[in-house]
This record gives C-alpha cells, sequence and structure tokens, in this order.
C-alpha cells in the first residue's frame, strides 16, 4: 500500500481586502473592506464556502480532534445522533461512494466491505465506544488494535490490491469557520496596518487508487513584529463527495486602515470548513462473527467548494 506525500505550492490566497479575494477558481463578490461583526463574517462565508449539515469521510479521518468525546456529545449533547443511526449513515455513504462512476476500483471495493457483511459470519449486534481516546489510545475490544492499525492496515491479500480496510466518519455540524488565531495584539485607534500572509498545505496523502484523506494547514502572518505560533497549524479531511484541492498560498502583503474612533483593528485567518460531530464507523470480525463498530470522534472537513484553505478578515470593534 503506498502512501504519496504531496506539498503544493500554488498562487491563489484568499485575501479580503478592496480587490476581489483570489479563491483559486473560485469568485465571490468583492466583500468590504472592514468586518464589524462576527454575523458578517459568517454571512460571507456562507455564501463563498457553504457547509453541509452533516458530512462523511471514507477511511479513518485526518482531521481528528485529538480531545475526548464522550457519547453524551453527540446523543442529545451536541447534536442528537445515535451510535445506530450513524452506522447506517456509513454504510449509506459507502454505498453512494461505491456506486458513483467517478470512484476508482480500490477504493469502490473497499467501501462496499463496509455495507456488504462478510459471507458465513454471524452478525452480531452493533457496537459503540462510550469515549474518544484518540487515534492511538481506542482500542478494538476484539482485536486489541488501534484505529490507526484498524483503517490503515497494509493489505496483503492479492485478491484486493490497493484496497483499504472498512473504516468511515459520519458527523453532523457543530462549528463553522473556526477562527485560527490572530494577528499580533492589533492597533488601537485610528492608522494602517501593514501584515504579510500566507497559508501551506502539507502532509497530504491519498491512495494511489484510494481514499483521499486530507492533511494539515499552516496559516501564517507577520506584522513585521509578531507572527501566528506553530500550534494554529491543523489537519482537515475531504468529505466522500470532494472533488476539489486545497492549495497552498504564496506569501501576499494585506494593509488595512484602522477608522478613527475604533477601539482595535487586526486581520483574523478563518479556517474554510467545520467541525463535524458523529462517529468514526467500521466493520470487524473475529473467527466466528462480525459486526459494526461506532467510536465518538470530532473531525474537522474542509469546505466542498472552495479550493482556499483560510479567509483573512479585516475586523475592527
Amino acid at each position: 500500500m503506498t502512501i504519496a506525500v504531496a506539498t503544493t505550492l500554488l498562487a491563489g490566497a484568499s485575501v479580503l481586502s478592496s480587490q476581489a479575494p483570489a479563491f483559486a477558481d473560485d469568485t465571490p463578490p468583492t466583500p468590504p473592506n472592514i468586518y464589524e461583526s462576527d454575523d458578517q463574517v459568517m454571512a460571507d462565508l456562507t455564501k463563498w464556502s457553504p457547509l453541509q449539515d452533516s458530512e462523511s469521510v471514507m477511511g479513518l479521518p485526518t482531521g481528528l480532534d485529538d480531545k475526548q468525546v464522550n457519547l453524551s456529545d453527540v446523543q442529545g449533547g451536541k447534536v442528537n445522533y445515535s451510535p445506530d443511526q450513524a452506522v447506517k449513515d456509513a454504510q449509506a455513504a459507502a454505498k453512494a461512494f461505491a456506486d458513483d462512476p467517478n470512484t476508482k476500483e480500490p477504493a469502490r471495493e473497499s467501501a462496499k466491505r463496509l455495507f456488504q457483511p462478510i459471507s458465513g459470519l454471524k452478525e452480531s449486534p452493533n457496537y459503540a465506544a462510550p469515549v474518544f481516546t484518540g487515534k492511538a489510545g481506542y482500542t478494538d475490544e476484539w482485536t486489541h488494535e488501534n484505529l490507526d492499525q484498524l483503517c490503515n492496515r497494509p493489505n496483503h491479500d492479492a485478491s484486493r490490491v490497493g484496497q483499504k480496510p472498512p473504516c468511515a466518519f459520519v458527523g453532523k455540524l457543530t462549528d463553522k469557520y473556526p477562527v485560527r488565531g490572530s494577528a499580533g495584539d492589533g492597533l488601537a485607534g485610528g492608522g494602517k496596518l501593514t501584515y504579510k500572509i500566507s497559508s501551506s498545505v502539507a502532509d497530504e496523502k491519498s491512495e494511489t487508487e484510494g481514499w483521499s484523506v486530507g492533511g494539515k494547514i499552516t496559516p501564517k502572518v507577520s506584522d513585521g513584529k509578531n507572527e501566528l505560533p506553530g500550534e494554529v497549524s491543523f489537519t482537515y479531511s475531504y468529505s466522500s463527495t470532494s472533488t476539489k484541492k486545497l492549495q497552498s498560498t504564496l506569501e501576499t502583503d494585506v494593509e488595512m486602515t484602522v477608522p478613527d474612533g475604533k477601539k482595535k483593528g487586526w486581520l483574523e485567518p478563518r479556517g474554510n470548513g467545520g467541525y463535524y460531530t458523529g462517529y468514526i464507523v467500521y466493520r470487524q470480525n473475529n473467527d466466528t462473527e462480525q459486526r459494526m463498530v461506532a467510536v465518538p470522534a470530532s473531525v474537522y472537513v474542509q469546505a466542498h467548494d472552495t479550493t482556499s484553505p483560510i479567509t483573512w478578515f479585516k475586523r475592527v470593534i
């Protein structure tokens, strides 16, 4: 099983200024120079990078949130979503993926393994883990493997060349367009701010003929004195229906003028995606029986319709 690691450095920075933002092949209308409220920011992002209320990701998501997610978070907590329904949704998403004529053969067969039972094995009731403990911390009750081992296991079966284990994520939207830090301390009162901004996309992994997984985004902004710290880098996943890939952006100069009378002005980066809370679903078997397993998790999924990882907003209060 060959993993291809690609880092792309392409122009197309999504910068909100007096010029129309360059969203690669996406061209939203020219926005106002200054945003005074979160509502204005969210309204424009909703137009430019619309998010689905629910999403699915084939394979083990890259954009996993490693903090614990309890079943209470997804059953009447953040979202009303039962693990049994998640299993049905994951299997339906896998079937739609397998039925898509654009899906390549090994990935199609991998998806089929999620919704087609293994012949000759007894089907046992679904199992739901109570807490997400991270990719390495979670342990399957039957095999004692963690999620990385379960969902990224190398394939040595000659009849399944290029296929991956039957895993998927399904979730419902809980957090839109998260803030990814800000540039310095901002500027109080009237005056001009000058920034250098960019964003890089790295560690993007995909099987040659398998799942499209995701990667890591690092936004960078400097005002000559301050730069966003490294911990604002974040991982992302592609949904099972995504057809666009993210692009890195070249360094761009941005100027903004803070109007007189305003308390503060700053540049705010927003991720063009959202967090989905739900379950990692996989099929597991031993020598005599098989079952579906649902593990609660939170995943950052990139918006379908933009190739830009970050949108930078000129903000004032």
